[in-house]
C-alpha cells in the first residue's frame, strides 16, 4: 500500500445542483434553470479530493449506500486521486443534496442524511494509517453525523483524543447545526489542533459576534492549536493560541457557485500547514483553494492542482 498524509474523514454526499434558481416554483408549476449537475459532495469528499489534487496523499472514509448514487460517489473517488476507504452501507441510502444557487452564486440545500447517519469511530483504522504515514485527521461534517456525535459528543471525542495520543494533528469542520444544539461540539474541541469553521456557526458556537472575539472564544472552550475562520465574501481571519492573527481578503474572481468554496479554503489551508508554511501563508493558500471551487459549478470543477494555487494565493497582499 501506498504511504499516505492525510486523512479526510466524515460525510459524503451526491449533490445535485440547479443553477440559477430566479425564484421558487409554485405548486404544480416547472422553473427552468440553466443547468442541473450531479457532482460529488459533501465536505469530507472535497476537502479530501482537493488536497490530493494539491499533492497531498490522502484517505478518505465514509459510508454510501448500495444505489445509484452511491455507485456514482465510488466512482469520483477513483477518479479524483485519493485513496477510497468508502463502505457500502446495504442499510442505507446514500446521502443526498439538492443545491439551489442563485444569481449571486449563494446557496440553498436541501439534505437527506442517509448513510451518513451510520459512520462510527470503529470505521476509521487509526492505527493502521498512521503506520501508513498519516500524519493529519480531518472530521467533515459535524452536526451531521449521529454516528460519530452521540448524544453528548462522546464518540468523536473519543476519537480525536486517541487521533492525538497516536501523533495526529487533528483537524476539524462542521456542517450547519438545524437542530440548534451547537454545544454538542464543546466536548471536541479540546482534542482539536485546528479548527475550520464558518464565521457564521462559530458565532452560534461561542455566542460572541466580532471575528477576533470568536477566535478567542473558541480558544477558551479548548481549540489546541489554530483556529480559521471562513468569512466568505470578506475573506478568513487565522488565529493562532498564542496570539498571531491575519484577516486576509479573497482572490478577486468571479463567483460562479459557492459549493464547496469551504471545503477547499480548508484543503489549501491544510496542504500548506502540511508543507511546513507559515500561518499566514497557510491562510492565503486557504483563501486561494475557496476562490479555486467558486469560480466554476459544483466542488471540485474550478479546482486545478498546487502549481495554480500558488500563483492565486500570490495575488494575496
Amino acid at each position: 500500500m501506498r504511504a499516505i498524509e492525510a486523512v479526510s474523514v466524515g460525510i459524503l454526499v451526491a449533490d445535485v445542483i440547479a443553477r440559477p434558481v430566479r425564484g421558487t416554483a409554485e405548486k404544480g408549476r416547472l422553473e427552468l434553470v440553466d443547468e442541473v449537475l450531479l457532482c460529488s459532495g459533501g465536505s469530507a469528499a472535497n476537502t479530501g479530493y482537493v488536497l490530493a489534487r494539491f499533492g497531498i496523499p490522502t484517505a478518505v472514509i465514509g459510508r454510501v449506500g448500495q444505489d445509484g448514487f452511491g455507485d456514482f460517489l465510488v466512482a469520483e473517488a477513483r477518479r479524483h486521486g485519493a485513496e477510497s476507504l468508502l463502505i457500502r452501507d446495504p442499510s442505507a441510502a446514500t446521502s443526498a443534496t439538492q443545491v439551489l444557487v442563485d444569481e449571486e452564486g449563494e446557496r440553498t440545500f436541501i439534505h437527506a442524511i442517509g448513510a451518513n447517519a451510520r459512520l462510527v469511530p470503529g470505521d476509521v483504522p487509526l492505527e493502521d494509517l498512521r503506520a501508513r504515514g498519516a500524519r493529519l485527521l480531518h472530521l467533515a461534517g459535524y452536526f451531521a453525523l449521529p454516528g460519530m456525535e452521540g448524544v453528548d459528543g462522546g464518540p468523536a471525542r473519543d476519537l480525536f483524543a486517541r487521533a492525538v495520543q497516536l501523533g495526529y494533528v487533528t483537524s476539524l469542520d462542521n456542517v450547519w447545526n438545524a437542530r440548534g444544539n451547537w454545544e454538542l461540539i464543546n466536548p471536541l474541541l479540546p482534542h482539536t489542533d485546528i479548527f475550520c469553521p464558518s464565521i457564521h456557526d462559530a458565532r452560534h458556537i461561542t455566542r460572541a459576534h466580532e471575528p477576533y472575539l470568536v477566535a478567542q472564544k473558541l480558544f477558551e472552550l479548548g481549540v489546541r492549536r489554530v483556529v480559521a475562520l471562513k468569512m466568505g465574501a470578506e475573506g478568513s481571519l487565522v488565529m493562532s493560541r498564542e496570539g498571531e492573527s491575519y484577516q486576509l481578503p479573497i482572490v478577486p474572481i468571479h463567483t460562479v457557485d459557492g459549493t464547496g468554496s469551504g471545503d477547499a479554503f480548508i484543503a489549501g489551508f491544510l496542504a500548506a500547514w502540511l508543507r511546513g508554511m507559515s500561518l499566514e501563508a497557510c491562510a492565503k493558500y486557504g483563501n486561494a483553494g475557496g476562490a479555486m471551487a467558486a469560480r466554476a459549478m459544483g466542488a471540485m470543477n474550478g479546482i486545478t492542482d498546487w502549481g495554480e494555487l500558488e500563483i492565486l494565493a500570490k495575488q494575496i497582499l
